[in-house]
């Protein structure tokens, strides 16, 4: 995805990323994966798979502090659609 994109993904997307290419790929099934981490939360796995050790932003640097959170949601599209769409800054007028 680096190659590709220019983006560093972290562990977990990686994971779901290269499922989603294997799953997907072959079959031309469109496939969507959510990145779900800043790879600066994991600097150590990231150096070891990508060889680069990325920096968490000045915005995230408490982020050991703040609470877990987590949101379980049904198989469905819509519902995973309406979720997405609440939780947007852009979709709530404020800046992305």
């Amino acid at each position: 995805m680096r190659r590709e994109a220019d983006y560093l993904l972290d562990p977990h997307s990686a994971v779901a990323f290269a499922v989603a290419e294997k799953e997907g790929g072959d079959r031309g099934v469109p496939m969507v994966v959510l990145s779900t981490a800043h790879p600066g939360k994991f600097p150590e796995a990231v150096e070891r798979a990508a060889g680069i050790v990325p920096r968490l932003p000045a915005g995230l640097a408490d982020l050991a502090d703040r609470p877990e959170r987590m949101q379980v949601l049904p198989a469905d599209q819509k519902a995973v659609e309406h979720f997405i769409l609440g939780a947007s800054r852009a979709a709530q007028g404020a800046a992305a």
